[in-house]
């Protein structure tokens, strides 16, 4: 068999969360880029929830040398950078952002199902005092609010950067994904649809076939993870019915006490391969299509 470095060579980890935060976190951004070069990963994405990471990631960068490595930051729109706020997405842009996360923590729907409906989440280390505004991306009729069509209006003058859908409902990320398609986004990114989201396999198909990007973490898949939720073999029926070139695999590991997103990232794929996937799809989920969407 196999062994990890072997298998995730090349692996672009598109959803990976690593301090600084104010969630506790397995290690801080450096040293997991530096995991990822001892692992022969080609790329990684820092995600965190209330302020870019673009700041970490291109000090890191900058820094990181005799590497192949590329090490990407992130803005996800919650309330600490003012919600659906085009300011900071043109800013975060500028600073090398590569990827644009419409709300995570912030959102209605995340709120709701973190709030007594059983979605495992990770805690913040400290208390917060402010009171949070949910953020709401449909209006009563289905349709995008004004705010929300006007980041996605500047994503779409950003062809480069992804734009990934955050923890709306279902009936969020495809109006969208729609909106999105409309305006002329180029790289959309659905996150784990089949978690907080509760897509079914028939909206992740119409979403794809739009032009739509299907991601599948490996932290809701694992047994021995906190946060596992999703039986591998569930996501593997999710793979049989997709198109294998609208499908990326993500760690979306990081939270203190769950291991390391390469060692998550490798038990993911060895569960996928016994549930039957193909190891050539496995490994353009893994390296060729994330790879695509960051212009690698």
């Amino acid at each position: 068999m196999l062994d990890a470095h072997d298998v995730l060579k090349g692996f672009v980890d598109l959803h990976i969360h690593a301090g600084p935060s104010l969630m506790a976190r397995e290690m801080d951004a450096w040293e997991m880029a530096q995991q990822a070069v001892q692992n022969g990963l080609a790329a990684i994405v820092i995600k965190d929830h209330h302020l870019p990471s673009v700041g970490a990631t291109r000090i890191i960068q900058e820094h990181l040398k005799g590497t192949d490595l590329k090490v990407f930051g992130s803005i996800a729109l919650n309330s600490p950078v003012g919600g659906l706020n085009p300011k900071a997405v043109e800013v975060a842009i500028g600073f090398g952002a590569k990827v644009v996360w419409m709300p995570t923590v912030s959102c209605e729907n995340h709120i709701k199902k973190h709030s007594g409906h059983g979605v495992k989440f990770p805690k913040l280390r400290q208390r917060l005092t402010v009171p949070e505004t949910p953020i709401r991306l449909t209006d009563d009729a289905g349709k995008l609010i004004p705010e929300a069509e006007r980041v996605i209006e500047v994503m779409a003058e950003h062809p480069e950067v992804i734009l990934a859908t955050g923890h709306g409902d279902r009936e969020e990320i495809d109006a969208i994904v729609k909106g999105a398609f409309r305006l002329g986004v180029k790289k959309i990114l659905i996150d784990h649809p089949y978690y907080m989201v509760d897509a079914t396999l028939d909206d992740m198909k119409a979403w794809s076939s739009l032009g739509a990007y299907i991601e599948l973490t490996a932290v809701v898949s694992v047994p021995s993870s906190q946060f596992y939720s999703v039986p591998a073999e569930t996501v593997a029926g999710f793979i049989r019915g997709l198109d294998p070139d609208r499908m990326v695999i993500s760690s979306d590991y990081g939270q203190l006490g769950n291991g390391s997103p390469i060692e998550g990232t490798y038990t993911f794929v060895e569960l996928l391969r016994v549930a039957g996937i193909d190891g050539k799809i496995i490994r353009k989920m893994l390296t060729e299509n994330p790879s695509h969407l960051l212009g690698l």
